[in-house]
């Protein structure tokens, strides 16, 4: 792999399927609220339960349409704004920098998760959730939609590396995420408490699992 130059990093592709990425913008447009922020060079989208930040050239011109579509803009460096059916709301203060922030605090004691091929049902409205096991055998459990998101094919390997992750940081427990040179994607993994398949995952719990 080429160490990338600034002019090459525009070579780094966002490692998010399109019609994921799409989905993930209509469902927080419709729903909550769609979240965009500019820092920098980084532009940031999140939703209810998600976070995607990456920097603005990394986004090919069908992610960004898809963002467009539903915005009409993007914001000037250093604002935000939430997009909803009723318009651009700015002057916001659920801009969620720190959930990307927190990806990249005591890196060194970050704990890979395995990508299990298990999949729950979950009740009652019926959403995939994915069964994620850490080396020490507990699991976590995470809407599946976000690993189908994943576009490792998307990768352009001459100047970055494969998407890395998930991963989780023990300081922020809740928290899953993957990473890339000029993209990060973070996500709230399920709260298995409050889950009615709390036991099946106990049960699961020890047992080792191939990803």
């Amino acid at each position: 792999m080429k160490l990338a130059s600034k002019d090459e990093r525009w070579n780094e592709i966002m490692f998010v399927h399109l019609k994921d990425f799409k989905r993930l913008l209509k469902q927080a447009y419709t729903g909550v609220g769609l979240c965009v922020a500019r820092r920098g060079d980084d532009v940031l989208l999140s939703g209810s339960d998600w976070v995607i930040a990456t920097e603005k050239g990394s986004m090919d011109k069908k992610q960004l349409a898809a963002v467009i579509e539903l915005t009409g803009e993007l914001p000037g460096k250093g604002e935000a704004f939430k997009a909803t059916k009723e318009g651009n709301q700015y002057e916001i203060s659920e801009v969620h920098w720190e959930m990307i922030d927190r990806t990249d605090v005591d890196r060194e004691k970050k704990e890979k998760l395995t990508v299990t091929p298990i999949v729950l049902e979950r009740y009652p409205n019926g959403k995939a959730m994915r069964v994620l096991q850490a080396a020490d055998g507990r699991v976590e459990v995470l809407n599946d939609r976000f690993v189908k998101a994943i576009d490792s094919a998307s990768m352009n390997l001459d100047y970055e590396h494969e998407v890395q992750g998930p991963f989780v940081n023990p300081k922020f427990p809740k928290q899953v995420y993957w990473k890339s040179e000029a993209t990060t994607l973070t996500a709230i993994l399920y709260d298995q408490d409050e889950l009615k398949e709390k036991d099946i995952l106990k049960y699961l719990r020890d047992i080792k699992m191939e990803g």
